[in-house]
């Protein structure tokens, strides 16, 4: 195993990718416009993302972008059992509504689902695989709202409600992330906007606070994470995943933000996560969440900046036991006004 791993030749150089004017093409259709409104604040996120200089400055794009990934991989060569493949990237990916909603029927009254479908593409920012496409996936966004039953099945009679009002939609679950990603996995986690309905658009700079959640597994060597490798070239991020959120924020302050997130252990609506074999053998996915600001620069403005974290939770057998690993991320995107980048 170890003679075949050094007789691997280096990748071949990849030409970087030429990114279409969005990723999602929508059939266009006047009447129904697409539902916008119903949204609700995931509308902001309409259009397409990319790393971009922020603001008036230098840094934040494809080459200098405020990302990271921390990626742990089981190795039956290493003797830590695992292996580090961390890196930064850049990214594209483009939200689109739909021309209707997708409508969950009780029997009394309705939850609908307004629909914000997703489609992403990751590429390496650095290294001799540079401009590799390195992760894709695909999925929808839901902003989820209560009211009438309808009758018929063009949805425009509504039904007399039950004789209770209708609840609202609890503000702890009124957003939904639906996700497909391309090695066997799919996953459900529910959350909601900080201060919706009334106090969610938040006045001042973001300020994204150091990262809170689990970053080094327990129960194995964890000297890899904090020793300078071809696997683990920025060993400073692991001590601090937010760190590039908390650069790009300062870098370009915000006047208003929008926070909200999701999480597969949300108490108030755990979600899902499923695999397909070899994933549950080998790195078994078991949860998921993620925290998102939205950001404008001026009050009352276009939102145009993007920061997100998201982590995933691996079981990876090692030594006889099963050690719980985070894969994290973490990324600041802006607004695409054009084509032209």
């Amino acid at each position: 195993m170890l003679e075949k791993e050094t007789t691997l030749k280096p990748p071949t150089p990849t030409t970087p990718p030429v990114f279409p004017k969005e990723l999602i093409n929508e059939p266009v259709q006047c009447i129904p416009a697409p539902n916008i409104e119903g949204l609700g604040p995931l509308q902001h996120l309409i259009g397409t993302w990319t790393n971009q200089n922020l603001g008036a400055t230098s840094e934040g794009g494809r080459a200098t972008p405020y990302s990271y990934n921390i990626m742990p991989l089981p190795s039956v060569a290493a003797e830590e059992k695992y292996i580090l493949k961390n890196f930064k990237y850049y990214e594209e990916i483009t939200f689109s509504p739909i021309n209707g909603t997708a409508p969950n029927r009780g029997g009394d009254y309705t939850q609908t689902a307004n629909v914000l479908f997703y489609e992403q593409r990751i590429y390496f920012a650095e290294g001799p695989a540079k401009d590799k496409l390195v992760h894709a996936e695909n999925g929808s966004w839901l902003f989820l709202v209560t009211g009438p039953q309808s009758e018929e099945p063009y949805a425009s009679m509504p039904e007399e409600p039950h004789s209770e009002p209708i609840p609202e939609q609890p503000v702890l679950t009124n957003v939904a992330k639906q996700i497909s990603v391309p090695h066997g996995n799919s996953i459900l986690a529910q959350g909601g906007i900080v201060g919706y309905p009334n106090n969610y658009i938040q006045n001042g700079a973001v300020n994204i606070g150091p990262y809170k959640q689990q970053i080094l597994p327990v129960g194995v060597d964890v000297s890899p994470y904090s020793t300078k490798s071809v696997g683990n070239p920025f060993p400073s991020l692991n001590t601090n995943p937010n760190q590039p959120l908390q650069d790009g924020a300062n870098a370009n302050p915000s006047a208003q933000y929008i926070q909200w997130g999701v999480n597969t252990e949300n108490p108030a609506a755990k979600g899902s996560v499923t695999n397909i074999p070899f994933e549950k053998q080998k790195a078994n996915v078991i949860n998921y969440n993620a925290n998102y600001w939205l950001q404008a620069f001026t009050e009352g403005g276009e939102f145009t900046q993007l920061a997100y974290n998201q982590t995933i939770f691996m079981d990876i057998p090692i030594n006889g036991q099963t050690v719980k690993f985070p894969h994290i991320t973490c990324n600041t995107l802006t607004k695409k006004i054009s084509v032209e980048e």
